[in-house]
């Protein structure tokens, strides 16, 4: 971890309090997943039931059953039902957690399960770790970093990650540590890190299709990577062709194996929860910027979902499904609170973004263009899936974390923190901190309590 300049906050130097944000971080998801439970917070989820007659029905906990069981891939098409057609890494990790506790250790079904969904803590904080690299090779430094990491460790999606029974924790791990590995290449040019990127995009691809909206930001690095040797650039072309290589057999594996097997679509997915999207509803209102009553809802279950992808996206970003018990005092108010500031830090997130990539030209040319185009790809390539599949599991902020890296990048590299600083820098950077501490605390108090 870089040493914050010997800043010290309340006496104590921000090393500490960087570990201490760390650790809060993860003890407040780790009591939201055992509050929670593992039937909480995901849809189509199935339950453990015994299926050596054969009586398959779907949902992701059935999947975990079923590798736990037979030991194998799918047999039969997976057309229909929720779950099969998914990439099977973590459903195959997790059936290996459960023979270890439920088969080797005897342990019954509900505590095992509940340790595989805990697992989801783990895999969030590593790829927020990794987030911490992110900003770090983006020149992030001192009380900045701190706000970085404030950030990464309380904003709500990441609880919502961490309790999910599904491959969405395990996917943003590896993206993250996909992005990171290519910005650790571009500055250092070497093999092993830009195999090591490889091997963590093919692991995304092989736990969830959505790890695919990192690679446009990522080719911008091998392209600038191009046009700053072109002297020398046979050895890029090798390293280029190891990384294609490696990471098409890991991401075309799981498509090629269920559309060769059971002819089904190249990259087939069964829609997850209830379709949203009425006969008469066009384009335009899908994309409108969405409505006040379209937040009074603070749930996003199956009755209370919009077809406006704005509205759903933002929703389940910060509130998802039944994360909050609301029948408490103040439950209400506090969860409308957090929900409008998320939206207005968000909106400040995106102004010191542009400025970022802009204005203010303090990042290099690479990192500007990796932003700029990754975060492009990664909401263009949500918006198209969304019209192609809509579904309530796929409007879903969860499919998309780390899309927050962008606007977080914003957030830090706007200005640096000091006297050379100006006007604009000094005055979204004070703003955009107070808010940062504000919604820490009060996700610590609703994920913690509530």
């Amino acid at each position: 971890m870089t040493r914050a300049h010997g800043k010290r906050f309340m006496g104590i130097p921000d090393e500490f309090w960087i570990g201490f944000v760390i650790m809060v971080g993860f003890f407040l998801k780790l009591i939201y997943c055992i509050r929670i439970g593992y039937t909480g917070g995901t849809l189509n989820l199935g339950s453990w039931l015994d299926l050596t007659g054969g009586n398959i029905r779907g949902g992701h906990i059935e999947v975990i059953h079923y590798f736990f069981t037979f030991h194998r891939l799918p047999d039969f098409s997976p057309a229909g039902l929720t779950g099969y057609a998914n990439p099977p890494l973590y459903y195959l990790v997790s059936s290996l957690i459960m023979e270890i506790l439920h088969r080797l250790l005897n342990w019954s079904a509900g505590v095992s399960l509940s340790c595989v969904q805990a697992m989801g803590v783990i895999y969030v904080m590593i790829g927020e770790c990794c987030v911490i690299g992110i900003l770090q090779k983006l020149g992030v430094r001192g009380r900045k970093l701190v706000v970085g990491i404030v950030f990464v460790m309380f904003f709500p999606t990441f609880y919502h990650l961490a309790a999910a029974m599904d491959g969405s924790g395990m996917c943003f791990m590896f993206s993250a540590f996909a992005m990171n590995s290519a910005l650790s290449w571009y500055r250092s040019r070497r093999v092993r890190v830009l195999t090591r990127a490889a091997v963590n995009l093919g692991l995304g691809l092989l736990t969830s299709y959505a790890a695919a909206a990192v690679i446009p930001g990522m080719l911008v690095l091998f392209v600038s990577a191009v046009n700053d040797g072109r002297r020398n650039q046979k050895p890029l072309r090798e390293q280029f062709r190891r990384f294609g290589i490696i990471t098409a057999i890991m991401g075309l594996f799981w498509p090629l194996y269920i559309s060769v097997r059971f002819r089904l679509p190249l990259f087939y997915a069964e829609g997850v929860g209830a379709k949203i999207l009425p006969p008469d509803t066009s384009p335009a209102v899908r994309l409108a910027w969405p409505k006040s009553d379209m937040f009074s809802s603070l749930h996003t279950g199956l009755t209370d979902v919009f077809p406006n992808i704005p509205a759903q996206t933002i929703k389940t970003a910060v509130i998802d499904f039944q994360a909050f018990r609301l029948t408490e005092k103040g439950g209400t108010q506090l969860v409308t609170f957090l929900l409008c500031l998320c939206i207005v830090l968000c909106i400040a997130a995106h102004m010191m973004l542009l400025y970022v990539l802009f204005a203010n030209g303090r990042l290099e040319r690479a990192d500007r263009r990796f932003l700029f185009i990754g975060y492009l790809s990664v909401l263009v390539g949500y918006v198209l899936v969304c019209f192609a599949r809509p579904y309530t599991g796929t409007m879903n902020f969860k499919n998309i974390a780390f899309v927050l890296i962008y606007p977080l990048a914003g957030i830090c590299a706007c200005g640096n923190g000091d006297t050379s600083d100006n006007r604009f820098e000094r005055v979204m950077t004070f703003a955009a901190n107070g808010m940062v501490l504000i919604m820490a605390l009060l996700t610590a108090f609703l994920f913690g309590y509530y």
